[in-house]
């Protein structure tokens, strides 16, 4: 009985003591809470706030490669470290017939699902981490489509793609918008207010082909200052020439292809907010837009430049920086192309092989197979492009074939050394 009354009366002490140690243990907690993830320490710091995907807004699907998953839960970005989310939103929309902007081809769905593919494809096998990507689409099937583009993918590579469906979204006085241009071109004026509980993402076109991991990408927002909301590569074409008719950007202007969007910044933005002060920049302007959205930009960073951040020209590289007689680029010919952007259908129509063989390789690269034997077949695809004197004016640039190679020559010779 002694030893029963010893045992009870430890057990009646330890009720005193185990509240305390509890009690000790949740302040620490609520400390470390506080200072790593309130809004005020957030704020000070002037850098991204959580990437949120919440039920709000009109997310309808969820999917991680061709498998239906829960949405994620919340990440902190800053230069403090910290678990980030790399995420992209793409637009793609079918539009209807009528919706022809630049001709049938330019408006082929089967051609902008085909670069989709080579798209993921290209990053998920750079990438060592998980991509998610927020698919703004005018309708569930056209999604749905877009996912099964890696329903053919290795498990493990299935594994580090997420998707998220969302339905095209205007405000109704601005319906007209939509098919300036290319059909929802201009949908991404609009993506702040379409999600609001999202800090953090990059606006990316479907005819690009990763050439470098996505997460360096990423790591451009880490440059941003305190006050940059945005980040675009230069055009380096079009706006100095006779048939621009809008200001633009600094002295060559944007290309809009790839955006990073920090969207709680975007909330204040001067003139009232991000969507109003593009908006005021189209009312202004709307009878001198040739590019849409991309003119509205750049009128918009041509009145507020400190706002934007200048992406290099190599994460941007296209067409028209090989195929005028030179490299426009001096970043791309010292350290190579970082995303080869196929615009003006440079990648499907034949015009421009040393480009086009880019895309058509990664289109037949299997994924889990050697990135060392695809870049050496790479490399002999590009010096057939010369040999056999294919089409290719980019091809008079001595060194366009190393510009081409020398991102995946640095990822490939990593990858064999660890």
């Amino acid at each position: 009985m002694s030893i029963t009354l010893r045992h009870l009366n430890a057990r009646i002490r330890g009720l005193h003591v185990v509240p305390l140690v509890l009690l000790f243990y949740m302040a620490v907690i609520l400390v470390f809470v506080r200072q790593n993830f309130s809004e005020d320490g957030l704020e000070d710091t002037q850098h991204l706030a959580s990437l949120t995907f919440s039920s709000s807004g009109n997310s309808k699907l969820h999917h991680r490669g061709s498998l239906a998953i829960s949405s994620s839960g919340n990440r902190r970005y800053g230069k403090d470290g910290g678990a980030e989310d790399i995420v992209f939103l793409i637009i793609l929309c079918e539009g209807t017939p009528n919706d022809n902007q630049g001709g049938e081809s330019a408006s082929d769905i089967a051609r902008q699902l085909r670069q989709a593919g080579v798209l993921l494809k290209s990053a998920a096998a750079l990438s060592s981490t998980l991509l998610k990507f927020l698919v703004v689409a005018d309708s569930e099937t056209l999604y749905l489509q877009f996912v099964n583009l890696t329903s053919s993918w290795p498990e493990e590579y299935q594994k580090h793609v997420v998707f998220e469906y969302y339905d095209v979204w205007y405000p109704a006085d601005r319906q007209s918008m939509r098919t300036m241009f290319r059909v929802c071109a201009t949908e991404r004026l609009f993506l702040p207010e379409m999600f609001p509980n999202l800090d953090a993402a990059i606006y990316i076109d479907t005819d690009l082909v990763f050439l470098r991991p996505p997460e360096q990408l990423w790591g451009e927002f880490h440059r941003f200052d305190d006050v940059q909301v945005a980040a675009m590569a230069p055009c380096l074409y079009h706006y100095g020439g006779r048939k621009n008719k809008v200001p633009f950007y600094g002295k060559t202007g944007l290309n809009a292809g790839i955006m990073h969007m920090n969207l709680t910044r975007m909330k204040n933005f001067p003139d009232g907010g991000w969507t109003a002060a593009n908006m005021k920049v189209f009312d202004k302007y709307k009878k001198k837009l040739r590019l849409a959205d991309q003119d509205i930009l750049n009128i918009l960073f041509h009145e507020y430049p400190d706002h934007l951040y200048e992406l290099g020209c190599e994460w941007n590289y296209r067409i028209f920086q090989c195929s005028q007689g030179s490299n426009k680029c001096p970043n791309a010919a010292s350290n190579g192309i970082s995303i080869l952007h196929g615009n003006a259908m440079a990648f499907v129509n034949g015009a421009e092989m040393k480009l086009q063989v880019v895309f058509e390789a990664w289109e037949r690269h299997l994924l889990g197979s050697s990135l060392s034997h695809f870049l050496t077949s790479l490399q002999k695809d590009l010096f057939a492009v010369t040999k056999m004197h294919q089409p290719s004016k980019c091809a008079l640039i001595s060194n366009i074939d190393d510009m081409l190679t020398k991102e995946l020559q640095k990822h490939v010779l990593v990858n064999e050394l660890h």
